[in-house]
């Protein structure tokens, strides 16, 4: 047993702290070995704070929180744990650079009595200008996301609304261009530009391909710095394209991070394959056929549909079993002549 330094109470171990008993230290002890402190950069353009390696876009006080949680075996003493933080009152300056801010802190000693505590935590800022705002100023390109493919100007909204959402992305970016086949996205930072480039591919079905083009060496790093190129190729197919795949004819429905949706022009079964089988060329574009016309239905009984093209005035009959889908009158088909083959598909324009 342990007698308590103030009230000379003997009390048990668990409720003894730093030479009183519990309730003499809630009035008259002190659980800091040292004034809390922390150093920070801040971006004088911007307003981000440099924090254990990097620039983050977040309030001063969620920093100085997170570090308090981070470092407390530094400033307080063994029996206490800290367990939340949150400031009093508003950080005041006290000389160029130095600040201080008032914090209640949560603590629990022994790990069974809770209690709080207020203290001043020390805040030394340096100004100065961080790397992107430094990027930005100068237009310097760190990497460029090269978009390219048939649909590359249908997706560029559904992109840059995605890049706004995003502060990963939108912070680094200098600006979007229109380029032929597609556009482009230059960064001022490779990491969030390679992420990008990932993300259009998964969305949309593409394919990255990455190149590096030194400008100088860092000798003080000891790395080449330079311009990273990410090309993202699209898949060249929009709904409706034909195309050859396993040795039958399929329609494409649509494009997305699961694959390829297909129908098959003869049987409508429909499947969808990995974007990997088209980027090893095991799905090919289907480019000489035609449309032979656009009918519609006006009859059609247990054996037959009877057909009428509006512009032409033509008139067809064609045998169900050669329909593979079901119609009615009022309905209208497409039929498409591949490799002098005559193949009925629904009319959706």
């Amino acid at each position: 047993m342990k007698y308590c330094l103030n009230c000379g109470r003997e009390v048990s171990d668990e409720d003894y702290v730093n030479g009183y008993c519990v309730d003499c230290f809630r009035k008259l002890g002190n659980p800091f070995a040292k004034q809390p402190s922390i150093e920070v950069k801040v971006c004088s353009k911007c307003g981000s704070i440099f924090y254990k390696g990097e620039w983050l876009q977040e309030n001063l006080e969620s920093i100085i929180r997170r570090h308090l949680m981070e470092t407390q075996g530094k400033y307080l003493i063994g029996p206490a744990e800290l367990v939340g933080a949150e400031p009093v009152d508003g950080i005041q300056e006290v000389s160029r650079g130095l600040y201080v801010q008032k914090w209640v802190f949560n603590l629990v000693l022994n790990g069974k009595h809770f209690m709080q505590f207020e203290n001043n935590v020390k805040i030394t800022v340096t100004r100065t200008v961080c790397p992107r705002c430094t990027a930005r100023a100068s237009k310097r390109i760190a990497a460029l996301v090269q978009v390219r493919g048939l649909r590359a100007s249908a997706i560029r909204k559904d992109v840059e609304r995605l890049i706004e959402s995003n502060a990963g992305f939108n912070e680094y970016i200098l600006d979007i261009e229109d380029a032929q086949n597609g556009f482009d996205i230059r960064f001022i930072d490779q990491l969030p530009a390679r992420k990008l480039a990932h993300e259009i591919a998964r969305l949309y079905g593409g394919h990255v391909r990455e190149t590096f083009k030194s400008t100088r060496y860092d000798s003080r790093k000891g790395v080449w710095l330079g311009i990273l190129t990410l090309s993202v190729r699209l898949v060249d197919l929009t709904e409706g394209s034909i195309v050859r795949y396993n040795g039958e004819l399929w329609v494409v429905k649509r494009v997305d991070e699961k694959g390829l949706h297909l129908e098959n022009l003869a049987s409508m079964k429909n499947i969808t394959i990995p974007l990997a089988e088209y980027w090893g060329d095991r799905v090919s574009v289907v480019e000489n056929y035609y449309v032979k016309g656009v009918y519609e239905v006006v009859a059609v009984d247990k054996a037959m549909a009877y057909l009428v093209d509006r512009e032409s005035g033509e008139l067809r009959e064609i045998m169900l079993p050669n329909i593979p889908f079901q119609i009615k009158q009022g309905d209208y088909i497409k039929i498409l002549v591949i490799d002098d083959k005559e193949y009925v598909v629904k009319h959706t324009d």
